[in-house]
C-alpha cells in the first residue's frame, strides 16, 4: 500500500512539475506569438514554418534516444554520459549537412527560393543544440523536476526576449530565425551553468544508447509525420501567407490540450518504467492519467473551439481573421490526440515499444494519405479535417491495443470517458447560449463565454460524478482538496 501511494505520490509531483512547466513554457510562447503576430505579418510566419518542417522532419530522422537510454539504465556511468553527449552532437553534424543538402530540394517543394536561405541559416540551430550539455538529463533520471523545471523555462525566456527584440528591430521574417538561432545558442551555454557535470568526447559506449533507439527512432519518426503532416502538405499547396496562418492557428489552437498531455508524458516515463512490474499500481496509476486527460483534453479542445472567433480577435489582430475556421477545426484535433496519447508513454515505459511504434506508423502512414488527398482539394480548411478523421478513427484502436498488453479493459476506459464526454455536450450548449444574446464585442463576448462554459463543464462533471457514487480519481481528488480547505 504504501509502495502504490509512494508512486502516486511521485507521479503527481511530477506531473505536477511539468504540467507547470509546459504552461509556463506555453504561457511565454503565445504571449510571444501574440506579441509577434502584432509586428509581422503570416507571410513572415509562413516562411520560417516551411524552413521548420523541414527542419524537425529531418531532425526527428536522427533522434537515437539517448536521453531516454539514460533514463532507463539502472546505474549509468560517467562512459554513458559522455558517449551519449558524443553521440549527440556526431547526429548534429550530420543533420546540419543533410540540411543543406535538402535546402534547394525543398525550395522548389514550396515553391519560394527564399526557403532554401531559411532552411540552411535555421540548420545552425540544430548544430548548436548537439553541444548541449548531457547532465542536464539527470534532473529527469532522478525525477528532480525543479530543476528540470528551472532549466526549461531559462531556454524559453531567453529565447522570446531575444525574438522579440529582433522583432522590434528588424520587423520582418528575419526576426523569427534571429530569435530561434540566439535562443538556443544561450540556452546551450546556460546548461553548462545549470548543471556540474563537463562531458568529454567518448565512443566506447554508443553501441548500447543506439540499443535502445530502434524503436525510439520509429516512433519519434511516425510521431513528428502525425503531427506535421498536413503543414508540410499546406506548405506544397498555399502561399507563405497561408502557410503562417495554418501554422499560427495549430500553434495556438492546440496549445491548452497539448501543454498538459505532453508534460504529464515527460513526466510518466520515468514513473511508469519504475512501477512496470507492478500490474495493479500500474492500472490504477495509468488509468487515473487517462481519466485526467479526458477532462483536460475535450475541457480545453472544446473550449477554444466554441471560443475562436473573439480569441483570434482579442489575441492575434484582424490580420489573421482568416485563421478562424482553422483554430475551431484544430483545437478539435488537438483534445482528441489529448485523450489518444496517455497510451503511448506506458507502451514505451513497460517494454511494448515495438507495439508503440506500429500503432504510432499506422496513423502516421493514415495521416499522411488523408491530407495529401485532401490537398489536391487546394482548400487547408479540408486538410485540417482530415487531421480530426484520422485522429478519431484511431482512438478505438488505441484503446484496444492497450487492453491487450495492460491490465485494463476498454470498459475500464470507457467508465473514465463518458463524464467528461457528456460535461463537454453541457459545456457547448451553453456557449451557443449565451453567445447569441450578447453584444458583437469580443471584448466583453470573450469572458462571458468561457466563463459560462466553464461553469456548465465543471458543474455537470461534478453532478455526473455524484450520480456515479463518487468514485475515485481527478474529481474525487479535487473535492477532497476543497473539504480539507475548507475545514
Amino acid at each position: 500500500m504504501s509502495a502504490a501511494f509512494n508512486v502516486g505520490a511521485e507521479l503527481a509531483r511530477g506531473s505536477a512539475w511539468m504540467v507547470g512547466l509546459r504552461w509556463a513554457l506555453r504561457g511565454i510562447g503565445l504571449v510571444n506569438t501574440f506579441i509577434l503576430a502584432r509586428l509581422l505579418l503570416p507571410g513572415d510566419f509562413g516562411l520560417v514554418a516551411m524552413a521548420m518542417v523541414v527542419i524537425g522532419l529531418v531532425e526527428v530522422l536522427g533522434e537515437t534516444g539517448q536521453t531516454l537510454a539514460l533514463i532507463r539504465l539502472r546505474s549509468p556511468t560517467r562512459a554513458h554520459y559522455d558517449a551519449a553527449w558524443t553521440l549527440g552532437i556526431l547526429v548534429a553534424v550530420a543533420i546540419t549537412a543533410v540540411l543543406w543538402a535538402a535546402a534547394v530540394p525543398a525550395a522548389q517543394y514550396f515553391h519560394d527560393p527564399r526557403a532554401s536561405g531559411m532552411i540552411r541559416l535555421l540548420s545552425l540551430r540544430t548544430l548548436l543544440g548537439g553541444f548541449e550539455n548531457i547532465g542536464v538529463v539527470a534532473f529527469r533520471r532522478e525525477l528532480r523536476f525543479e530543476r528540470d523545471f528551472a532549466f526549461q523555462l531559462l531556454q524559453r525566456v531567453l529565447v522570446a526576449a531575444v525574438t522579440i527584440g529582433c522583432a522590434l528591430w528588424l520587423r520582418d521574417g528575419r526576426a523569427l530565425a534571429a530569435g530561434i538561432i540566439g535562443g538556443k545558442a544561450l540556452g546551450v551555454a546556460s546548461s553548462y551553468l545549470v548543471h556540474p557535470y563537463r562531458p568529454r568526447l567518448s565512443l566506447s559506449r554508443i553501441p548500447q544508447m543506439l540499443g535502445f533507439s530502434g524503436w525510439m527512432l520509429a516512433v519519434h519518426v511516425a510521431e513528428y509525420v502525425n503531427g506535421h503532416a498536413d503543414e508540410f502538405v499546406v506548405g506544397g499547396i498555399a502561399s507563405p501567407a497561408a502557410m503562417g496562418l495554418y501554422n499560427v492557428a495549430a500553434d495556438v489552437a492546440t496549445a491548452p490540450t497539448m501543454e498538459v498531455t505532453l508534460p504529464v508524458t515527460r513526466a510518466l516515463f520515468p514513473v511508469f518504467a519504475r512501477i512496470g512490474d507492478d500490474a495493479a499500481t500500474l492500472r490504477a496509476a495509468y488509468l487515473d492519467v487517462f481519466a485526467a486527460t479526458c477532462i483536460v483534453s475535450i475541457a480545453a479542445g472544446g473550449g477554444v473551439a466554441l471560443v475562436a472567433e473573439d480569441f483570434v480577435a482579442l489575441a492575434l489582430g484582424p490580420h489573421w481573421r482568416a485563421a478562424v475556421p482553422l483554430v475551431r477545426i484544430l483545437a478539435v484535433a488537438g483534445g482528441l490526440f489529448g485523450i489518444m496519447h496517455a497510451a503511448v508513454p506506458v507502451l514505451n515505459a513497460t517494454g511494448h515499444a515495438g507495439l508503440s511504434a506500429r500503432l504510432t506508423a499506422s496513423r502516421a502512414v493514415a495521416m499522411l494519405a488523408a491530407v495529401a488527398a485532401a490537398g489536391w482539394l487546394g482548400d487547408v480548411r479540408i486538410i485540417a479535417l482530415a487531421r480530426v478523421a484520422v485522429t478519431a478513427l484511431f482512438i478505438p484502436g488505441i484503446f484496444a491495443a492497450v487492453a491487450r498488453v495492460l491490465p485494463v479493459t476498454v470498459p475500464d476506459m470507457l467508465h473514465r470517458a463518458w463524464r467528461p464526454a457528456l460535461a463537454g455536450v453541457a459545456m457547448t450548449a451553453a456557449v451557443m447560449a449565451v453567445h447569441g444574446v450578447v453584444p458583437e464585442n469580443p471584448w466583453a463576448r470573450l469572458p462571458l463565454d468561457a466563463a459560462s462554459g466553464a461553469a456548465a463543464y465543471l458543474g455537470a462533471l461534478l453532478l455526473l460524478w455524484r450520480l456515479a457514487g463518487a468514485p475515485a480519481g481527478l474529481e474525487a481528488a479535487v473535492m477532497g482538496r476543497i473539504w480539507r480547505r475548507g475545514r
